[in-house]
Formats: structure tokens, C-alpha cells, sequence
């Protein structure tokens, strides 16, 4: 709902002047903030516009926001002196601190406020405290939306995958039967990087013996609760999605870049087994066959992009590229859920490849990489584990 308030002023010369012939102010507030989407640059208020109603400028106009955590506040001014636009969009403006420990360590629902005031040569025009509810920083929420976000919950610092890193060298070393192999990335052949991803795959199998869990209670059906590398390795066990990440973090951590794939229900990881064609994905070089021409039905009715605006997302319209990368060996996927059962590395790669027989179940591709160089890049999340 939007709630739309006139400012009245009063002119020294002039006497007070009616509400609504001076400054509008529309403004609007999701009922639910989410601290993942405001880490990755996503607006906090849906909208906050200032709209002059008089022919004459307005003078001295200040505008404030507080976002209200428990016993913080954190607040956004900004100060217009003079203000000769006929209408003026804030909201992709409005920033707040994102320092708060409560924020980033929140593990329940939390109601809260949003307060603004807008004030105009001395006087206020506009103020108003909305409820809002604060979703927990582990909180994900998983529509067609805000899944490019997704990647912000890769955490190779979380110090889980240290730990798995430290134990994966011995298996690395017993399987390319050399005592001083390591993790190097892609300083390696593309065999050379298959050893590494299952000895890191044969780390977490022999050394964790995770099992499989469904979700943490969210109380959305929009939303799923996503556990941490560390929360894995505590609990001894996760859901499809906390293991996918789980593994990509890994991945991450030694310089081999993951991808994320997200069916309809299911969610499982992958890996580039070279930089260089990695790097050829974001190099268009010819139209795919499979792209209507402009004008067509198909096109119309369609009433998508082709190019996604997120870089570093692959959707269903980018499904055979991705099926002739898995075909080819450049792109090798791994079904995660494989860690939890007495199951081999090559099984789980089998199976990986087996997700993508239906297009239809295919929702999108999340490139790792391509996420953490883009403009502004999605960063992972800094949650404060107890």
C-alpha cells in the first residue's frame, strides 16, 4: 500500500500555504527486509518520491530514513538546499550500514520498523513508521528473482572449508601418487584439476560422513534457511542446497571455478575444468541457432529476454549451451546429495550429468565467478556463526 502525504509549509511573507500545493511524498516499504538482498545493493525501501506541486523550487528539503534492529538504528539523511525538480526518485538511493552483529547473526524472524520524515524550509511534510519483519541473514529466498543471489552464500572464508582443505591434501596426494601436490587451481592440466575436486570430494566423504537433512523451518514458502559450511560440518549432514554450496565453496577456496544449478525442487554444483574456456562463456561469437529472429511469434509470445541482465546467470533459454559444455567435458556436474551415501566420485558425476535430462526442470545456472567480477559483484555474506 502506498501511503502519499502533502507537506504544508508555511511562507513567512505569505502566511501558511495549503498541504498540498507545496510537496507530495509517495512512500512504500516490502513488508519483509532481507539482509542478503540489502548486501547485495538491493533497494530497502520500494519507493520514496519527492513531487514538487508548486511552480516555484522548494527551499531546504531534508529527508530521513531509520531502519530500526533491536535496540540500533541506522539511519540515511540526505539534504536537498534547493529543490527545482518536478519529481524526484530516492529510494535507490536510500543506503544504510550493514555492521550490525544482530543483522548478521540473526536466526529468527524479527519484527522491526522503518521510520521516514521529510521536512521542507523548517517545516515536515511527511512522517511515517511502517512495520516491517526482518528476515535471518541465513534466510534465502528462492524465487526466479533473487536467485542470482545465491552466490552470496558461497563462503569460502567460512573456516569449515579450511579444515577441508587441510585434510583433502593427504587424499590429494595419495591420488596423484606425489608427495608434494597441492592446490593450484588451474596451474594444472585439466586432469590435474579433476584430482583436485575429488580429493576434495574424498575429504568430506571419509572424513565427515554427512547425511542428508531437509531444511531448517523458514515459515515461507518462498524461502529456504541455508546452512553454513560450518553448520554442515557440526551437524554432520545438510539438504541438497547446503551441500552444493558446501562443495563450491571448496572449490572457490582453491582457485577452480563452481557453478550452482537450480532445478524445479533440486539443487546441485558443478565445475570448469579449465580458465580458458571458462573464460570463452562470456564471449559471444555467433547468434545460437535456437534464437528466434526479432518479430517472430515465438519471440513475442515468449515476452523474455534473451540475454539475461545477470551476467552470471544461465536460464532455460541457455540450455543447450550448457548441455554441449557438459557434453564436451569442459563443464562437469556433480550431484552433492552423493556426499551422504556410499557412493563414488564417479557416481556422483554420472548422476550430476543425469540432472540436466529434462530442460524442463531446469531453472538456471549460477556462475560463481562470473558473479564475484561483475559490477557490482556478489560478494559472500558476512554471517556471524554462534
Amino acid at each position: 500500500m502506498m501511503a502519499i502525504a502533502s507537506a504544508r509549509v508555511q511562507r513567512a511573507q505569505q502566511g501558511p500555504s495549503p498541504a498540498d500545493k507545496i510537496l507530495q511524498v509517495d512512500f512504500d516499504v516490502d513488508d519483509t527486509i532481507n539482509y542478503s538482498l540489502l548486501h547485495n545493493n538491493r533497494e530497502l525501501l520500494r519507493k520514496l518520491t519527492l513531487t514538487r506541486l508548486t511552480p516555484q523550487s522548494v527551499r531546504d528539503v531534508t529527508v530521513q530514513v531509520e531502519l530500526f534492529v533491536g535496540t540500533e538504528h541506522y539511519p540515511y539523511r540526505k539534504t536537498i538546499p534547493l529543490l527545482t525538480d518536478l519529481q524526484l526518485h530516492l529510494s535507490s538511493l536510500v543506503t544504510i550500514p550493514l555492521t550490525s552483529v544482530l543483522t548478521r547473526s540473526l536466526h529468527d524472524r524479527v519484527h522491526s520498523t522503518v521510520y521516514v520524515k521529510v521536512c521542507c524550509e523548517g517545516h515536515t511534510a511527511y512522517e511515517e513508521t511502517r512495520r516491517v519483519t526482518l528476515i535471518p541473514v541465513d534466510e534465502w529466498l528462492d524465487d526466479t528473482n533473487n536467485n542470482p543471489w545465491l552466490p552470496s552464500f558461497v563462503l569460502p572464508r567460512d573456516p569449515a572449508i579450511l579444515k577441508i582443505v587441510n585434510s583433502a591434501r593427504r587424499y590429494l596426494i595419495g591420488i596423484t601418487d606425489d608427495p608434494a601436490a597441492g592446490f593450484d587451481g588451474y596451474q594444472e592440466e585439466a586432469a590435474g584439476v579433476d584430482k583436485q575436486i575429488q580429493a576434495l570430494w574424498t575429504a568430506i566423504v571419509n572424513e565427515y560422513r554427512l547425511q542428508y537433512i531437509n531444511p531448517p523451518p523458514a515459515y515461507s514458502r518462498q524461502t529456504q534457511r541455508l546452512r553454513t559450511p560450518t553448520e554442515v560440518l557440526k551437524s554432520n549432514s545438510g539438504t541438497c542446497i547446503d551441500l552444493a554450496l558446501l562443495l563450491a565453496a571448496c572449490f572457490e577456496y582453491v582457485g577452480i571455478y563452481p557453478v550452482v544449478v537450480l532445478l524445479s525442487g533440486h539443487a546441485f554444483v558443478g565445475y570448469w575444468r579449465s580458465d580458458i574456456t571458462h573464460d570463452d562463456l562470456v564471449v559471444v561469437s555467433k547468434t545460437p541457432a535456437t534464437v528466434p529472429r526479432v518479430g517472430d511469434k515465438v519471440g513475442r509470445t515468449a515476452g523474455k529476454p534473451y540475454v539475461d541482465k545477470f551476467g552470471w546467470r544461465l536460464t532455460r533459454l541457455n540450455f543447450a549451451e550448457i548441455l554441449a559444455y557438459v557434453t564436451s567435458g569442459d563443464l562437469v556436474m556433480i550431484e552433492a546429495t552423493f556426499l551422504t551415501g556410499a557412493n563414488s566420485f564417479q557416481a556422483a558425476i554420472d548422476e550430476g550429468r543425469a540432472n540436466l535430462r529434462n530442460p524442463e526442470e531446469f531453472d538456471s545456472l549460477l556462475d560463481i565467478q562470473l558473479a564475484r567480477t561483475a559490477d557490482p559483484p556478489v560478494t559472500p555474506l558476512p554471517i556471524i556463526s554462534d
